[in-house]
């Protein structure tokens, strides 16, 4: 079991816990009221065990005497990579209601879980991985009827969670548990043969596989400006791959794709002015619209595409790839059968090669179809 110390609390919504000290042990406390709250975070650390609960344990004391008093915690997960505007949704709450001791002053410990009340290891349905970000918001509410009267002495507050002892790379989060699978598969704890630099390079040439394949979509906006007819979307769209649909500002209904770019050299010299963009094409890396825009907008063209992730690391600055953890060995046969072609000279490896390409595929395709937007009409055009 390892614990992680709440060191600093930051005020809440609402009324915030007072400092104080104890005259006799010159023991430091805070000092909670009924509706105070305060809020703490920390960073999951690579040896969590993703399959366990965070605990919160509280060392407190109250002057009465068997009176009530209730603690409710509020669990938040942020994931880095992702837009913490939106991660309030990825919450749970849980209560403790603790009866104060039959003599006064005593200190007591309290512990209870702060994740898993849906699903074991999670917030909501959200599995907890190393390298998340979690906030717990703690606040003193009313019991029914026998509430204490007196503020609860808060001598320390921490939270514990038990340790992945199976752990053998440095490598942070799921990054770190891909490389000790590939070692136990391939036989080899040392990292001579397979350093986790090459692992590493071998995880992130997976992820542009996977991109080729167009798993990651989504939507950006790009500026259109006037007169101007080709767009290069390898500087407007990091990580472009590929287009599947456009729409020009203010236009209800998508722009039309036109088959190749002999037919937009048709279309264009075909004549028009400048106005609403209608037709589009890519060609290479350039989109290609017609007839060119009126005027300078901002967010003119609302562009639907793949892209390819940021590289993954094996830090704390992403250590996680952006796919189900339940995909994870997708890049643990992509990696073997990059090593035994790396070990392609060794007995056997064409054959562990071939092997692990079809685990690959077979992996590949089950990620593929859980990825592939419903009711999508319009393929990639190229």
């Amino acid at each position: 079991m390892a614990v992680i110390p709440v060191e600093m609390l930051a005020p809440a919504n609402g009324a915030a816990p007072s400092n104080s000290c104890d005259p006799v042990s010159n023991m430091e406390f805070t000092q909670w009221e009924l509706d105070d709250e305060a809020r703490f975070s920390f960073t999951i650390p690579d040896n969590f065990l993703s399959s366990d609960n965070i605990v919160l344990r509280l060392q407190e004391s109250s002057p009465s005497v068997s009176a009530r008093h209730t603690w409710q915690a509020t669990t938040v997960l942020f994931r880095p990579g992702s837009d913490v505007t939106n991660q309030q949704s990825i919450s749970e709450t849980s209560t403790l209601e603790c009866l104060s001791s039959s003599t006064p002053d005593q200190l007591v410990s309290r512990s209870f879980a702060v994740t898993g009340s849906i699903l074991k290891g999670a917030v909501g349905t959200h599995q907890i991985s190393a390298g998340d970000l979690v906030g717990i918001t703690l606040k003193r509410i009313p019991v029914p009827a026998g509430e204490d009267p007196n503020a609860i002495k808060l001598f320390d507050l921490s939270a514990t969670h038990c340790i992945d002892d199976t752990r053998v790379s440095d490598c942070a989060g799921r990054v770190g548990n891909i490389i000790d699978t590939v070692r136990d598969l391939f036989n080899e704890s040392t990292g001579g043969f397979l350093p986790d630099e090459f692992i590493l390079r071998s995880i992130n040439r997976c992820l542009q596989d996977l991109a080729q394949e167009n798993y990651w979509r989504r939507e950006t906006w790009i500026p259109a400006n006037s007169g101007i007819d080709e767009i290069d979307l390898t500087s407007a769209i990091p990580g472009f791959q590929d287009i599947h649909q456009v729409r020009f500002s203010g236009q209800s209904m998508p722009m039309a794709v036109l088959g190749s770019f002999k037919e937009f050299l048709e279309v264009k010299t075909g004549g028009g002015s400048r106005g609403s963009p209608v037709y589009y094409t890519v060609q290479n890396c350039s989109l290609c619209v017609w007839p060119p825009p009126l005027t300078d907008m901002a967010s003119g063209y609302c562009i639907y595409h793949s892209y390819l992730p940021a590289a993954l690391t094996c830090t704390q600055d992403n250590p996680n790839p952006p796919v189900p953890c339940a995909h994870d060995s997708a890049f643990v046969y992509f990696v073997l059968r990059q090593a035994f072609l790396r070990d392609r000279h060794a007995p056997g490896a064409d054959q562990k090669y071939q092997e692990y390409a079809q685990l690959y595929e077979r992996e590949k395709q089950k990620l593929l179809g859980e990825g592939d937007p419903p009711q999508l009409s319009l393929r990639p055009s190229r």
